[in-house]
């Protein structure tokens, strides 16, 4: 277990190049690495008097105690002064064993004893660290579930009382609630109600108490002033779910008699969002994520824009105005279960929105006025502005008097406002906003980088497993025992030739449901990275934690630097692919760039050199607003989404010009997409259906303009803590049938030269199983990647000759440190792609942190065109 030594301690000289014979030989250097010693645990008193204050105490005394109080009478003296109580074994003596009980500033009683545990060498004392709390023997016929339990309930109250608990609540509830960047201040005003739990005259002073932290979150001046109402970077964007339910409350939803309870049916693929539905423990968007536009070139955060692409913007709409025309029904993409596709006609529909503005005895401009202005109060909270309510106003009018049917125009034009999407103050310019420009072909050979991602951290050390080894040692052997019994049976193994790969096996074997990846490995058509992951430097044993500046092995940080391949955030805001993209860009190619379901930083290049990427569906593009209420919608709600004044919010901006995008971008796809078929059939897998979507996608390179495309797509599943061998059959076999079909399809299409898949993970697992025959964080890991210009039938790098926990790369229970960076995986392909020498370091901007041998010249790995 880990320890924190005092000061120096113990080296074995073959360990490290500053070793000191272990303590100059008082303990015993061992052959295999690291120094025995014989250690001796004191105990030595802290306090001699009465500390001056409760944090002297809290700063240096660690070992609980029992209360007092339950001890006989007189066993204790109390005395009290500066906020601390001490309990004496007799009068004035403050020893080892007296007590101190202090209120900390979260309101727990701490007791605690005043003594501190040391554990020091024998023979040199100068060598010591504090002896470590332990709940759980470190034996494991001693573990007991009661401890587990103590130190379970321990953790959680040390991450509840953690001093950023409190802010990290703060900063979430502010964005759900308010605006997305509150200041300093406000954040603090919050985060002081929820530690003190009292805020004015709510809550009941006990830390965490949210009735005060949501009185902080909603009664703070920066939630009510008018003034910061009209600041452009203030407010946010209305999160997907929120915005439906809004419109069902204030539009009077009414559900059908035929149904018990009101449904809402596959609103995370429709929009995004659903309540309980979240896809990852990080909810459905990230509270940091920076968008691009306006919000991003002020430095603004906008956490709901990740999930704002054009399929959910086009799910959204086409959703409610279905909501709007026919009810919660399921025709033209609604909400619903519902069936009946007749505007107005509500008799299938599970349920109906019920408002109801009849016609009276006035004008027909008083009877929009009034209707729009009821509209506006009811779903912008009178944010609409004067003339995008003139705009509404005349398309309500010409559908008088059918007043049902001038409602649900109303309705329909305003539900794709900004000012409805936003809390923002909407400000028109007068000008139209600009239509979205399309690409034209440079004319360049056609290249297409799919990047596969499988979210959570792939076990793949049982992807790619020594086998036939004729060096010194038995590395199968090895990998069983330590593996012990998640390990693949070697009958199991699907076995490859590595015998020109440099390897400490002859031979390796893929996981038995890999057969197409074995099959395109002996064609040359694939490869493998070994021991590759993140890396800020080559790093070992000794320094690997000095040389890393990304936080290791936890999903979002690892997964992430997968996508940027930047580990020092030379490039911020950029990704591994929108910098190839931005590369292509410079040298007039036509680059699109696409992802599957959902955002990545992985496409994200140079705001004005790459454009913005697009997110598509597995399931491809809907039609939007299919059966339209009347010939013009379509040019009111570009009005309504016209450009904007400077001072108009950012949010609303952001909004009306990803609407107008999407809107363009929608149709062409539709068209497009709508005529092509793919030859081979593909699995009906989330996997299978996104590269389905990608070889469909590739087959429109002409219509779009298109000579160069980057696909992102990611897959699911792979956080196997329990059952990884019947987890990763499932997986592999998922894999291997969708990794066919695509390769398949692109030879039939002909274009099997011009696209390279390149497979990634968070990071590896570790190779020690863990009590539930599963696997846990690691970090380097093995890595596919395949295509026709790919020279394959090759592993690339290091693969460990020592798996065991004393080999040079191993840091315990098989985390591997890494041989190769992701930077040596992304830079020859960039070039494969098209770039060139002075391009690299913009594209890999960490790539002088490495020598020269650390990379691999592209014309080892493909054939360049």
């Amino acid at each position: 277990f880990k320890v924190y030594w005092t000061g120096d301690f113990p080296k074995n000289d073959d360990d490290v190049t500053d070793g000191n014979s272990c303590g100059n030989g008082i303990c015993e250097s061992l052959i295999t690495g690291g120094c025995l010693c014989r250690t001796v645990i004191s105990e030595t008193r802290v306090f001699s008097r009465m500390p001056g204050n409760i944090e002297e105490v809290l700063a240096n005394l660690y070992i609980g105690a029992y209360d007092p109080s339950a001890f006989d009478s007189g066993t204790y003296v109390e005395e009290e002064a500066n906020g601390v109580k001490a309990y004496l074994t007799s009068a004035g003596s403050y020893d080892a064993d007296s007590v101190f009980e202090v209120t900390d500033q979260y309101g727990r009683i701490q007791r605690l004893k005043n003594a501190k545990e040391s554990v020091r060498i024998q023979g040199a004392p100068e060598f010591s660290f504090r002896n470590a709390p332990s709940f759980m023997s470190i034996l494991n016929t001693e573990a007991d579930v009661r401890d587990a339990e103590y130190e379970t309930q321990a953790a959680l109250d040390h991450y509840l009382h953690h001093d950023n608990t409190a802010p990290f609540i703060a900063i979430r509830l502010i964005q759900r609630f308010t605006t997305s960047n509150p200041n300093p201040r406000y954040v603090k005003a919050v985060a002081t109600a929820f530690r003190t739990g009292k805020y004015g005259q709510f809550g009941t002073g006990t830390y965490g108490d949210l009735a005060a932290t949501i009185a902080a979150v909603l009664l703070d001046p920066e939630a009510r002033s008018v003034t910061l109402d009209a600041d452009p970077f203030r407010g946010s964007l209305r999160e997907p779910i929120l915005k439906v339910m809004a419109v069902l409350r204030s539009m009077e939803i009414e559900k059908s008699d035929a149904y018990p309870v009101l449904r809402l049916e596959g609103m995370s693929d429709k929009i995004g969002q659903m309540a309980h539905s979240f896809p990852t423990v990080f909810s459905f968007f990230l509270p940091e994520y920076q968008p691009d536009g306006r919000p991003g070139d002020a430095s603004l955060v906008g956490p709901e824009t990740m999930i704002m692409d054009m399929p959910k913007m086009v799910g959204m709409l086409n959703g409610l105005f279905s909501l709007v025309k026919y009810g919660l029904s399921s025709c033209d993409g609604g909400f619903g279960a519902g069936r009946g596709c007749t505007e107005g006609d509500f008799s299938s529909a599970a349920g109906q929105l019920t408002l109801f503005m009849p016609y009276t005895e006035v004008s027909d401009d008083d009877q929009a006025e009034a209707a729009v202005n009821k509209l506006s109060t009811l779903l912008t909270s009178g944010r609409l502005s004067d003339s995008n309510k003139e705009i509404i106003k005349k398309a309500y009018k010409e559908m008088l008097p059918d007043v049902d049917a001038a409602l649900r125009m109303a309705q329909q034009l305003l539900l794709t406002s900004p000012e409805f999407h936003s809390t923002n103050i909407v400000k028109m310019s007068g000008e139209s906003r600009a239509e979205p420009e399309l690409p034209q072909p440079s004319g360049s050979p056609y290249k297409a980088i799919v990047y596969v991602m499988f979210g959570g951290g792939c076990d793949s050390y049982n992807m790619l497993v020594p086998h036939t080894c004729t060096g010194i040692k038995d590395m199968y052997a090895e990998y069983q025992q330590v593996r012990e019994e998640i390990a693949l049976p070697k009958s199991s193994l699907l076995e490859i030739d590595a015998s020109t790969s440099n390897q400490i096996c002859d031979s390796f074997g893929l996981h038995p449901k890999l057969k197409a990846v074995q099959g395109m490995y002996n064609d040359g058509d694939l490869l493998f990275f070994t021991n590759t992951g993140v890396l800020t430097k080559e790093t070992d044993k000794e320094n690997w934690r000095r040389d890393t500046v990304t936080q290791l092995f936890a999903h979002n940080w690892m997964q992430r630097e997968a996508e940027r391949v930047d580990p020092l955030k030379e490039a911020d805001g950029t990704g591994i692919l929108g910098r190839i993209a931005d590369a292509l860009n410079k040298k007039g190619r036509s680059v699109g760039t696409f992802s599957i379901e959902r955002n990545t930083i992985s496409l994200i290049g140079t705001p004005g050199l790459t454009s913005t990427p697009f997110i598509l569906s597995r399931s491809g593009v809907s039609k939007f607003n299919n059966r339209a209420s009347s010939e013009s919608m379509e040019a009111d709600i570009a009005a309504i989404n016209n450009a904007t004044a400077p001072e108009s919010g950012v949010f609303g901006d952001y909004w009306s010009e990803t609407l107008v995008k999407s809107l363009s971008h929608n149709k062409l796809l539709y068209d497009t997409l709508s005529d092509k078929q793919t030859d081979i059939t593909f699995p009906t897998s989330y996997l299978g259906r996104q590269l389905e979507m990608v070889a469909k996608m590739i087959d429109s390179r002409a219509e779009r303009g298109s000579d160069a495309d980057m696909f992102f797509l990611s897959t699911g599943g792979w956080d196997t803590h329990s059952n990884v061998l019947d987890n990763m059959d499932r997986l592999f076999e998922d894999v291997d049938n969708s990794f066919k079909a695509f390769a398949d399809e692109m030879k039939a299409k002909g274009v099997w030269d011009g696209v390279t898949v390149i497979e990634t993970s968070d990071f590896a697992r570790t190779l020690a199983p863990n009590t539930g025959r599963g696997s846990d964080h690691a970090w380097g890991g093995n890595y596919m990647m395949f295509g026709g210009g790919v020279k394959g039938g090759k592993i690339v790098g290091t693969y460990p000759d020592n798996l065991t926990d004393d080999g040079p790369r191993s840091l315990g229970r098989g985390r591997m440190i890494p041989t190769t960076s992701w930077d040596a995986v992304f830079l020859p392909l960039a070039e494969w792609a098209g770039a060139t020498t002075d391009d690299l370091a913009d594209i890999c901007p960490n790539m002088d942190n490495f020598p020269a041998s650390h990379f691999t010249d592209a014309t080892t790995l493909f054939e360049i065109i």
